[in-house]
């Protein structure tokens, strides 16, 4: 019974690492059709350096340069339109009705 355990035991360890010695990750597989189309993808691609959109140019962020959108404009002219409404003001204390 000992013998048998002890069989297991190092057969058990060394199945597992055997199953998982042959994943996609560590084995690519490079002549398939999806990796074929990708590639074909990358090389269609113009060489260079793609520009970099993070602030850092005339027209990003923090230059100066007011750049609004339609939807920030709209977003601008209710917001007003709601403040112009006359409202209310709380008052405090009392209790709910």
């Amino acid at each position: 019974m000992k013998k048998a355990l002890a069989a297991l035991a190092l057969a058990l360890p060394l199945g597992l690492a055997y199953a998982q010695s042959h994943t996609a990750e560590a084995y690519p597989e490079t002549n398939s059709k999806p990796q074929a189309a990708a590639e074909a993808k990358k090389a269609a691609r113009p060489s260079g350096v793609a520009p970099i959109r993070d602030g850092s140019t005339a027209e990003g962020q923090g230059s100066g340069v007011d750049t609004v959108t339609s939807a920030e404009r709209v977003a601008t002219n209710r917001q007003a339109q709601r403040e112009a409404r006359p409202h209310r003001e709380t008052t405090q204390g009392g209790t709910p009705k």
